[in-house]
Formats: C-alpha cells, sequence, structure tokens
C-alpha cells in the first residue's frame, strides 16, 4: 500500500525523534530494534525503520559539519529562537547551505539535497545549543514536511 501524507508525517517524526536521541535512548532504541512499534493506521508496512533511516542520515550528517556556512546560519538561528522565528530561520539556514551545493551536485534531487542538509544543520545547531534541541526538532520536523513531505510520499515513503 502506497504511503499517504499522515503516514509521512509520522515516520518524519519518528526519524528526527531518533535523530535527536541522547546517546543512552539510541543504545536502547538499537537494541528494541526488533520489537514491533506502534504507529498510525496504515503503519503495518515492517520495512519501516527510524533507526536504520536516522543512521545513514546521521552519517551523512557528520560529513557536513566542518562547512563554515554552518557557522554562519548557527548565529542567525540562535537569534531567532530568541524572537520565536526558528522555523524561517531553520528553513533559510538550510537554503544557504544547498544553495552552493545546487551547482555541485545537480545530478542529486534538490529533495535529497534538502534532507542531508536539514539534517546536517539540525544536529550541527544541536550539538552546537544543546538549549535549542526542542525548537531546532520542531523546525526540522516542519521543514521536512513542508519541503520534502510529498516527494518522500510519491517515492514510496521513507523505506
Amino acid at each position: 500500500m502506497a504511503p499517504n501524507t499522515h503516514l509521512v508525517e509520522w515516520q518524519t517524526s519518528q526519524i528526527i525523534k531518533y535523530l535527536f536521541d541522547d546517546d543512552d535512548d539510541i543504545a536502547l532504541r538499537k537494541i528494541d530494534a526488533g520489537l514491533e512499534v506502534d504507529g498510525p493506521p496504515g503503519s503495518e508496512d515492517g520495512h519501516f525503520d527510524p533507526v536504520i533511516i536516522g543512521e545513514k542520515l546521521r552519517s551523512v550528517a557528520d560529513s557536513f559539519n566542518d562547512d563554515v556556512r554552518f557557522k554562519a546560519v548557527l548565529k542567525d538561528l540562535k537569534q531567532a529562537a530568541g524572537q520565536e522565528a526558528i522555523e524561517a530561520a531553520f528553513s533559510h539556514g538550510v537554503e544557504a547551505i544547498i544553495q552552493s551545493q545546487v551547482c555541485e551536485k545537480a545530478e542529486v534531487a534538490l529533495e535529497v539535497q534538502l534532507i542531508k542538509a536539514s539534517v546536517a544543520f539540525g544536529l550541527y545547531v544541536w550539538k552546537s545549543s544543546p538549549e535549542l534541541k526542542n525548537k531546532v526538532q520542531s523546525a526540522m520536523n516542519a521543514f521536512l514536511n513542508r519541503r520534502v513531505g510529498p516527494w518522500v510520499t510519491q517515492q514510496g515513503g521513507w523505506v
């Protein structure tokens, strides 16, 4: 069965929840990976595993950590957090990061670049400013659902 928007949004939230888990929570999730997890109606497809997808995204994100653009947009994001405009600042930061990469990696779909950049930027912000964890998690979830959710649905979900 093809995923619907609601299912993809739920999958996205589970992946982001995993990405922002502490190291102890990650270890427990890896141990519990064989257990069944309750999900929304229509999520009985056993192929979705936020731990596997999150690990792949985390490894991609780690490769971005030395990008100087992250430091510049982090400053803007911190200012926006104080002004409660974090979703817009997060979107702006991701767009700024991928702008130069679109030319460099034109063979990679824009949606894939948005996913990689948003995960990398979100994790970088969290590690640099742990106090922003919940705000960044929420902003990343909204960004991914808005910008790549329909594309992920068309691709058959996060599987």
